[in-house]
């Protein structure tokens, strides 16, 4: 399904904000905090200067449609007001073990899926997250001829990175977008 320049990108974002704020507080707390505090800062470089060179339609426009934020409210329940104001469908998960785990994972898995059968038909999905366990769900979106951008914080496994179209590393994404 080719997309003209008149036609813009219709893209999904789905963020792990767990995973991208610990591996950036891990980095320098002051960039953390410009992710979780300052949401339409990044969100803007996603939408306008992020490269759309990789699906193949120079000149296009982005519009991300579904805005979908998975963190615990237990710790970081501060920065939720930031995504809501910035139009994010924030999902609460909570930890369900004594060791801290959450159902974010899953949760992220079955929005993206229920996405890719939306009749929207979104041309890109875009994932903030390192972590590898995403790597079969896109590898299903490529099955499906969706293009997949990794906002990724921090080491990127091999078969995540092969995995996606494209991937913004965490030097990009914190010169550039934060």
């Amino acid at each position: 399904m080719p997309t003209t320049a008149a036609t813009p990108i219709r893209s999904a974002l789905f963020v792990d904000f767990d995973n991208i704020y610990i591996t950036l507080q891990n980095l320098e707390n002051n960039v953390a905090m410009q992710f979780a505090s300052n949401p339409d800062r990044w969100l803007d470089w996603l939408i306008s200067q992020m490269p759309v060179d990789h699906m193949g339609t120079e000149g296009s426009t982005r519009r991300v449609l579904i805005r979908k934020c998975y963190l615990n409210p237990e710790s970081f329940r501060t920065y939720r007001p930031f995504f809501i104001r910035s139009a994010f469908e924030v999902v609460d998960c909570p930890p369900l073990t004594a060791r801290g785990k959450t159902s974010t994972d899953i949760h992220m898995v079955m929005d993206i899926l229920d996405a890719l059968n939306h009749p929207t038909n979104f041309n890109e999905f875009i994932i903030l997250s390192g972590d590898a366990d995403f790597t079969p769900v896109l590898l299903r979106l490529r099955k499906h001829d969706r293009r997949s951008v990794v906002v990724s914080t921090g080491y990127i496994s091999p078969a995540y990175k092969a995995a996606c179209d494209f991937l913004v590393t965490q030097d990009t994404f914190v010169n550039e977008a934060l």
